[in-house]
């Protein structure tokens, strides 16, 4: 009789222990879900950050884009303008000072006036 209830003990240690490791386990599965959950929805987030950056870029890049050509245009308009001066810079202030004024400057009195 001794043996029947020790071993009627020990199955219902067992019994207890396991349905302590059921309820740990519940709760283990509980909190994962949860925090599977939380990064989901930061996933989320961060897909929507990312898409609103990525459009942020395509708009800039358009920006640039557009910058870039206007100055090569310009570069090019700038380029294109022809000068007086035989190697097509620009005359120097004084240079069209002298033009202006009437004054002897450093061109021929042959060089179209600028003023």
């Amino acid at each position: 009789m001794d043996a029947i209830k020790k071993k009627m003990q020990m199955l219902k240690l067992d019994k207890e222990n396991a349905l302590d490791r059921a309820e740990q386990a519940e709760a283990d599965k509980k909190a994962a879900e949860e925090r599977s959950k939380q990064l989901e929805d930061e996933l989320v987030a961060l897909q929507k950050k990312l898409k609103g950056t990525e459009d942020e870029l395509d708009k800039y890049s358009e920006s640039l884009k557009d910058a870039q050509e206007k100055l090569e245009l310009a570069d090019k308009k700038a380029t294109d303008v022809s000068y007086p001066h035989p190697f097509h810079h620009r005359p120097s202030t004084e240079t069209t000072r002298s033009l202006c004024t009437g004054q002897p400057g450093l061109l021929p009195n042959s060089s179209p006036k600028l003023c």
